[in-house]
């Protein structure tokens, strides 16, 4: 019953809309907007655009993205002495072993909660309101 009642108060409101625009429907006549009558003023040419010295391509004025130089190795690059410490240093290191601790073999720890100590939800039960055919089909 309510979406009847909905549908006939958006039919209602549809028919007034159309009824309303057609009811004015006189000759309106379109002006073309102010943009539209905007005149463009014409292009000159100025002596910088022309002048060979601006758009030159010669080698004064290219100009080409700077290089780098080669690099050279140099001697500490190639000393054994800098790199034999260095794999000394990490042979040296070592990582320390791993130990049980007391938590990882406590019982206390790793017991599991009984169900019976966890807050369960009520079982649901069927109110009046949930089957109520005036309630579901108004």
């Amino acid at each position: 019953m309510k979406t009847r009642f909905n549908l006939k108060t958006v039919a209602l409101i549809l028919a007034v809309i159309f009824t309303v625009g057609t009811a004015n429907a006189t000759e309106k006549v379109t002006k073309a907007s102010s943009h539209e009558n905007i005149v463009e003023t014409s292009l000159n040419l100025e002596s910088w655009m022309t002048n060979d010295a601006i758009w030159s391509t010669s080698a004064d004025f290219n100009f080409v993205e700077a290089q780098e130089g080669s690099l050279e190795l140099e001697t500490w690059m190639t000393s054994n002495d800098v790199w034999s410490t260095a794999s000394d240093m990490a042979a040296q290191t070592e990582e320390a072993d791993l130990e049980l601790e007391n938590w990882m073999t406590n019982d206390f720890t790793w017991q599991v909660v009984p169900t019976s100590t966890v807050e369960m939800d009520g079982t649901l039960s069927l109110e009046d309101w949930m089957i109520n055919e005036r309630v579901w089909n108004l």
